[in-house]
């Protein structure tokens, strides 16, 4: 038996944040797909694409779940490290993929940080769970890693599909205008996705002021 009837339920539900991440990753094998169809995201191709670029070699992933792009970023680079709130998720992470290095820890957690020295901070698909803690975070990066890159990933949703959120941002431009006090951003785009009646998925990259 689970909880809720969906994985989604877990995180967001009736408009509402219930953030309950660990008990969601223990009763759901794989949500959000991650391990199969989302592992291979266009957006997430892009973000290799746009580290590669810009010269990275020690991308840090925030919302790392399993470990599943974790690993094609040390597949690409030859390091890099993935922080998960959940404890199960990063115990299945280091279980299935053994050369990464992976935090269970908050967003918040400076010493993760500080322990791991990224070239670039990711924040992929994680930004809507972590929103009241987005200041404090945008803080707390430009006193750990001014310079850093930094690559966003957000889906966004089209016109009344979004209930959540709504006096942040709800499109890439007011993504964009959010982050501009902390990142100095250099290359961005939206991706149609018809799944979600006019929503896209967002990214942009840059680097931390």
């Amino acid at each position: 038996m689970t909880k809720y009837n969906k994985y989604q339920d877990y995180v967001i539900k009736d408009g509402k944040l219930i953030g309950e991440f660990e008990a969601m990753y223990k009763d759901y094998e794989d949500p959000w797909e991650q391990s199969t169809r989302e592992e291979y995201a266009i957006e997430k191709l892009i973000g290799i694409e746009l580290l590669s670029k810009y010269g990275h070699q020690k991308p840090l992933e925030f919302g790392c779940g399993f470990g599943n792009y974790t690993q094609k970023l040390y597949e690409r680079f030859g390091m890099g490290g993935g922080v998960d709130i959940s404890e199960t998720a990063i115990k299945k992470a280091k279980q299935k993929f053994p050369d990464p290095t992976f935090f269970s820890g908050d967003i918040l957690d400076r010493k993760i940080i500080e322990n791991f020295k990224p070239d670039c901070i990711l924040f992929v698909e994680i930004t809507w769970y972590v929103l009241e803690k987005l200041e404090a975070f945008k803080e707390m990066i430009t006193h750990t890693s001014k310079g850093c890159g930094f690559l966003h990933t957000l889906m966004t949703y089209g016109s009344g599909e979004q209930k959540y959120g709504v006096e942040y941002f709800t499109n890439l431009e007011e993504i964009k205008k959010y982050w501009s006090d902390t990142v100095e951003i250099s290359d961005w785009g939206n991706i149609g996705n018809r799944d979600y009646n006019g929503g896209n998925r967002t990214f942009f990259y840059g680097k931390i002021k």
